[in-house]
């Protein structure tokens, strides 16, 4: 099943300030709920290019944020 625009967009309104700021897509995940159908894929394609997702016990349904792995950039998608 294709990820809604309307995903996609929110997904890229949430990463356009990391990327911004110096960020890379390469080092930047996003971080959903686990069991969910993001969370599955493991990716998805965004404005700035292919995005990790990951997988989490402790992120509820319809919530995600974006961290970069040196935590320098964070932002929730919402």
């Amino acid at each position: 099943m294709a990820i809604s625009l309307k995903a996609i967009q929110l997904i890229d309104q949430a990463l356009n300030p990391l990327i911004e700021s110096g960020c890379r897509i390469e080092q930047i995940k996003m971080v959903v709920a686990a069991g969910t159908e993001l969370a599955e894929r493991g990716v998805v394609q965004t404005g700035a290019g292919t995005l990790r997702v990951e997988p989490n016990n402790f992120v509820r349904r319809g919530k995600a944020y974006l961290i970069e792995d040196h935590n320098r950039g964070f932002n929730w998608v919402r």
